[in-house]
This record gives C-alpha cells, structure tokens and sequence, in this order.
C-alpha cells in the first residue's frame, strides 16, 4: 500500500468512517470531503497521534458534512425513484396533484402532491411517508417487546436526532429515531431491545449489555449492520 495515500479510520455517532491520508509537501493539515469520502491532506513529517487528533477535533465538523453529502445524494436518488423501506428498495412513482398522497403497492411507493418535480419538494414527501410509516411499524414493534421488558415503558415518541438511534429517560420514556424504518427490522429490534435494557441500567455497563443480550440474543450482528450502513439511512434528511 502506497504510504502516501494510506487510510485512517474515525469513529462517527452512525458508524466508522474510512479516511484516506494523503502525504503532501505542504505546511498545514487539512480535511475534505470529496464525492462523499473524507480526505486528511498533510505534510510528510506530521505524525499520525497528531493527526489522529486533528480528526477528533473536526468530528463534528466531518459529520455534518457527510450528512449533507448523504442528504443530496439521497434528493438524486429520489429523482432517480429509489426509496429504501424495512431494507429493501422500493421505486417511486410521483404524479402532480393538489393534495399529498402516499400508497406503498406491490414494490412501488406512489406519491402525489403539488411541485414533486422538484427534489426538495419531493425529498420532504418521502421523508413525511417514512415518519408515518415509522409511527404505525414502530408501534406495533414495540407491543411486542414491551412484555419481555423488565419495567413498563412509560410513553415512546419518534427522534429526529442525527447522533443516536434511540434515548430512555429515567422517567421510562423511550425515543427511537423515525430513520431506522429504512433499516431492516432486526436492526429496530436491537435498537428497541438497546432502550428496554436502560428501563433496568442507565448506563452501558456489563450488567446493561447482559440484558440487552437477554432481551435479544442476536443483537450482535444487527449493531454491526448500524456501524456499517447507519450512515446511508441519512440520505433523506
């Protein structure tokens, strides 16, 4: 492998970013993102704890962008009629109408609604369907699970955060972030099976992860699902 061009990786609140390095004769350190990947361009002689750090400072920086990047990516994929549901894709159909209107049939989404031409326009119709639709799954999901919980939950209500999948309040609230309804549903499931355990520890101790274990025996590989593709369930927004 090419020294100059080697790859670092960062940790990000939806997963491990790959970062390439490019060594260049240059006097400062640098971060770009360049059709969705993240480029870390530096002199020769810096260091790579120096550089490790440089990226820990611009996380937050690195995240925001990649979230933009992933969000108009995701208005061209609408134009192009691809719509991820449960984790299969689905294409879109749109016609132009006065009133919003929303039919999944066969593997099909139809919309319709006023100036879908254009890909914010439509991008906010998609987003709307997959809320509703996340409402309706994550309910019923949810009554299955509530019986296996070591306390009751106390309410649950849809999240919109860009840096977690889900939140438990000590109060028992549960929070689950309406973009997993693009993922498959064991992925929900460890998510929902990951706040049940906080009902019991609100912490990420030993004893939390013995019972998200018991709650969901294979939470294992639907986390590593989260760490690999969370990432792309941002593209809508």
């Amino acid at each position: 492998m090419n020294a100059k061009h080697a790859p670092l990786s960062l940790q990000l609140p939806h997963g491990v970013v790959t970062v390439r390095l490019i060594r260049r004769a240059r006097q400062s350190v640098g971060i770009r993102i360049k059709d969705g990947a993240v480029e870390l361009i530096a002199p020769p002689a810096v260091p790579l704890a120096y550089l490790h750090e440089v990226l820990a400072k611009k996380s937050g920086w690195i995240a925001s962008h990649l979230a933009r990047h992933h969000a108009e990516q995701g208005e061209r994929a609408l134009t192009q009629g691809q719509v991820l549901l449960g984790g299969e894709s689905y294409r879109l159909h749109c016609v132009a109408a006065s009133r919003h209107q929303a039919q999944l049939l066969g593997d099909t989404l139809h919309l319709a609604g006023p100036m879908l031409e254009q890909p914010a326009r439509l991008a906010a119709s998609v987003v709307g369907y997959l809320q509703q639709e996340a409402r309706q799954r994550f309910a019923a999901r949810l009554e299955q699970w509530q019986p296996r919980a070591a306390r009751p939950l106390s309410g649950w209500g849809l999240s919109s955060a860009r840096t977690r999948w889900g939140s438990c309040t000590g109060k028992g609230v549960v929070r689950l972030n309406w973009r997993l309804v693009q993922a498959p549903e064991s992925v929900l499931d460890y998510v929902i099976a990951h706040e049940l355990a906080h009902l019991l520890h609100m912490n990420h101790s030993p004893a939390f992860w013995a019972e998200v274990g018991r709650l969901y025996p294979g939470w294992h590989g639907a986390r590593q699902w989260l760490k690999q593709h969370g990432d792309s369930l941002f593209r809508y927004g």
